[in-house]
């Protein structure tokens, strides 16, 4: 069984090229922030750490420490590393290290969007991480993309005064937007 660990990539260093490739065929545009946001010099305040498996490189995991929880953006596994256990090794470690008050929470797409999609639900819930059952929108991570709707996901159940202090914090620290559409 690999060893998981979680390294920090520091401020200014980019992670092993085959990364962006795989983050790019991930994700559609409207549901990624740009390259240089998450590694370049116009990085965000967001925490990004490697994920390696028996010291090889196998993806990235890049999250934010918000007041009321801790949000992760992105979970990157290369696809040819798929079905070794690996994202449900990291989701286990992020379990550990973000064990405190905070609840735990991502964006995911509804289970109609895609068979991938309704795989991701599934993969996510037998991990605690449960659509919460409010509506949210994720902000355009440019000025010519769509708000796009999405699940929150969280490892506990939210009320609502939760869900949206937390949504509110999403918008206004990782997408700077001030307002909720």
């Amino acid at each position: 069984m690999p060893t998981i660990e979680l390294y920090p990539i520091p401020w200014g260093q980019e992670p092993p090229a085959h990364l962006r490739q795989i983050y790019e065929e991930a994700f559609p545009p409207e549901e990624r922030r740009p390259w240089t946001q998450l590694f370049g010099p116009e990085r965000c305040e967001h925490i990004a750490q490697l994920i390696l498996s028996d010291d090889v490189v196998v993806g990235f995991v890049v999250g934010w420490e918000l007041p009321s929880s801790h949000y992760f953006e992105y979970l990157v596994i290369d696809p040819n590393r798929r079905k070794q256990g690996l994202g449900s090794k990291v989701l286990q470690l992020l379990g550990q290290l973000y064990n405190d008050e905070y609840p735990i929470v991502l964006e995911a797409e509804p289970a109609g969007y895609s068979p991938m999609a309704e795989r991701r639900l599934a993969f996510y819930a037998r991990f605690g991480l449960t659509v919460q059952p409010f509506d949210y929108r994720q902000p355009p991570y440019g000025a010519d993309l769509p708000w796009v709707d999405l699940h929150l996901l969280s490892n506990r159940s939210l009320q609502e005064a939760d869900f949206l202090r937390i949504q509110q914090e999403i918008h206004r620290q990782v997408y700077r937007i001030s307002s909720d559409k």
